[in-house]
């Protein structure tokens, strides 16, 4: 199960549409029963209208089927999981005091209406599947809460002694580097251009010799980079310099190089510890909703399919399939923000 799939998967909550809803619901089978707790018919019905209107954003389906199953079947299972998965992703929150900032849910939104090309446009298209700006703004906040969780469940684990292992094992993500080179082919070029070059001509000999000639045309400057996309060799030898001196011969497979070096920042431990808990979190959240699906007590109605325990996915009870990894949520404009950091944000 892919941490994307996993955290998409477990945005949905169980919901209550007042006490006739309720009424019909106990007079029927549940579509699932948690912990003791009844899923209804009705409550995967109004939340798979949800997860289709996600996924019109993007013209992605509500669930994939399975052979000889129809997409409203398939949507039904995939609503179901998301409700099971959820609904433990609650209860840790209420047990733990971990909630949403109304704020961080009035952000996602207003991004999401700025990406779709306004309020308007985003009333109009929740309107064609018959749902409303509150449906929608009870999604993204049941979305927020499982981040939360998944950031909370890391913060517990993680001690700052693992924390500053992958720091110092990731150093080069968070390191800045502005220097600028000299390249060229051949090692006795280099040698000829190493033994002339001083501080004061580096940029007069990088535009005449330089076969990097982006750089060259601006003196060999490089501009500031992240290291980790440089050379490592590159950048240990560049590291090695005081700002403002230049190094010996330092071959890569590019060829061979003179580097001077301008600038280097590090980003201190504490500035990028939330960064460091973001990457691990999603594999940390896994293993415990793998731990959560194994100990409740969860019940499926046989004609939605089957809980497989150890994707949280309800699959057709004739499969053999470990889960259903289409996720309408993923196309949706609600979705996590890139890199490192989780925390939700609307996307076109």
């Amino acid at each position: 199960m892919t941490p994307s799939s996993v955290r998409l998967r477990a945005i949905a909550v169980l919901l209550v549409a007042g006490s006739a809803l309720t009424a019909c619901g106990a007079a029927q089978p549940p579509a699932a029963i948690v912990d003791g707790e009844r899923v209804t018919d009705q409550q995967v019905a109004f939340d798979a209208t949800l997860f289709t209107f996600l996924g019109s954003l993007r013209r992605a389906p509500c669930g994939t089927p399975a052979a000889g199953e129809t997409q409203a079947s398939a949507c039904a299972r995939f609503t179901l999981s998301n409700v099971i998965q959820q609904d433990l992703v609650k209860h840790y929150a209420a047990e733990h005091d971990v909630t949403v900032a109304p704020s961080t849910v009035t952000q996602a939104i207003a991004q999401l209406e700025s990406s779709l090309g306004g309020a308007d446009a985003l009333a109009a298209q929740l309107k064609a599947q018959g749902r409303t700006r509150a449906d929608l703004t009870a999604l993204a906040r049941r979305l927020l809460l499982f981040n939360e969780v998944q950031r909370a469940l890391a913060t517990a684990q993680l001690s700052d002694a693992a924390l500053h292992a992958a720091y110092d094992q990731q150093q080069a993500s968070f390191t800045q580097i502005h220097a600028k080179h000299i390249l060229v082919a051949k090692q006795a070029e280099a040698d000829r251009i190493e033994a002339k070059v001083t501080p004061s001509n580096f940029a007069q000999l990088a535009q005449r010799f330089s076969t990097d000639t982006t750089s060259a045309a601006n003196g060999g400057d490089l501009g500031t980079v992240s290291a980790a996309t440089l050379d490592q060799t590159f950048v240990s030898a560049a590291l090695a310099l005081q700002p403002g001196e230049i190094s010996r011969l330092v071959q890569t497979q590019s060829g061979w190089h003179i580097i001077q070096l301008v600038s280097a920042t590090v980003s201190p431990f504490e500035q990028v510890k939330s960064q460091l808990i973001d990457q691990q979190s999603p594999q940390i959240f896994s293993t415990w909703l793998r731990g959560a699906l194994s100990s409740a007590d969860i019940t499926v109605n046989p004609k939605y399919g089957r809980l497989d325990p150890t994707t949280g996915a309800v699959v057709p009870i004739r499969s053999t399939a470990t889960g259903d990894s289409s996720s309408p949520s993923a196309s949706s404009g609600i979705s996590p923000t890139p890199g490192p950091a989780t925390t939700p944000s609307p996307s076109p």
